[in-house]
């Protein structure tokens, strides 16, 4: 298996998992929070969204993200630029979605221009040097590895945990 073939494939586990998970939760699963310092759902689905929205068309592309192409910022009410990423725990707590719905149509644009760039990839593509913030200069390998898969994986762990907590 290429890089190319390695990274569609488990991005594309990572966007199935975030899709069978998220799909049919109710707001109030989407806003449970299982401890004083920990995210309820819908922050941890925003933010990881929100950072492959990001990592993908700004960092990559150098291009417009879905999140301000459609405005989203305006029509949730949430922050143009920021993703999340060392929010204080009150305004993580705050955040809230529309719907379950209105995220996923968000979420599944997101996943339709990662699958658009991953189509492209070529190995000159792969070894390209990038600056992500805050983690610094690495290969785009190593950028989509980092915070497409292991963070994705991360926050859907939190999001099932989560789910079994809401169980009890």
């Amino acid at each position: 298996m290429d890089a190319k073939a390695f990274l569609e494939h488990f991005i594309g586990q990572v966007h199935h998992e975030f899709e069978r998970t998220l799909k049919d939760l109710t707001p109030e699963q989407l806003a449970f929070v299982p401890a004083p310092t920990a995210n309820h759902i819908a922050f941890s689905a925003w933010h990881f969204v929100r950072t492959e929205d990001n990592i993908i068309q700004f960092v990559l592309q150098r291009q417009n993200t879905v999140w301000l192409d459609e405005g989203l910022d305006t029509a949730w009410n949430l922050p143009r630029n920021a993703q999340g990423t060392g929010m204080p725990v009150e305004d993580a707590h705050a955040l809230k979605l529309p719907s379950t719905a209105a995220f996923m149509d968000f979420a599944q644009k997101v996943w339709a221009r990662t699958d658009t760039y991953l189509a492209k990839l070529d190995e000159a593509e792969v070894q390209r040097i990038v600056k992500v913030n805050p983690f610094g200069e690495m290969s785009v390998f190593q950028t989509l590895g980092q915070t497409l898969i292991q963070h994705g994986n991360q926050h859907l762990g939190e999001i099932w945990l989560n789910l079994e907590i809401q169980k009890k």
